[in-house]
């Protein structure tokens, strides 16, 4: 039952999320979405997305869309890239409004789907890594996280 009330939730928060969005996204892409979020929630952590930091989006994006790419066309798959990247922006835009939503969607997610919570921990990680090692505000950002994801037991 409690997978079914998850399953609810998190088609919710997705047509909700269409809905204010105006994004085209299908749902198996919006669980990528949310599924990678809090990886913007890192490179964001300091407030402003610079211009270096554009490029770690962008490089998100594109590991998004690897998640689908034996399932898609070439052609898909580089709208894929192109998609995830122009959702990525709109959240950065509105990390006010879609924090919270996503990341409570995120950790109902995660009650149906524990199996995920250290693949979810590993590249947040690697993204706080992939800069000049891991900050004090990213470090912050990833004890909350943990915290707000129920991450580590």
């Amino acid at each position: 039952m409690q997978n079914l009330n998850n399953e609810t939730i998190i088609i919710g928060l997705y047509e909700s999320y269409k809905k204010e969005s105006s994004s085209k996204i299908e749902l198996d892409n919006f669980y990528t979405l949310f599924t990678y979020f809090p990886c913007l929630l890192i490179v964001a952590c300091d407030g402003v997305i610079d211009d270096e930091e554009w490029v770690y989006v962008k490089y998100l994006a594109r590991f998004m869309a690897d998640t689908h790419r034996d399932e898609v066309s070439e052609d898909r798959y580089a709208e894929l890239i192109d998609d995830f990247y122009n959702e990525l922006v709109f959240l950065s835009d509105n990390l006010d409004e879609w924090e919270g939503k996503l990341i409570e969607g995120l950790r109902s997610y995660l009650e149906a789907h524990e199996y995920e919570k250290d693949d979810i921990l590993d590249i947040l990680t690697l993204f706080a890594e992939a800069s000049d090692g891991v900050s004090d505000i990213e470090e912050v950002t990833i004890e909350n996280l943990k915290t707000r994801l129920e991450l580590e037991s």
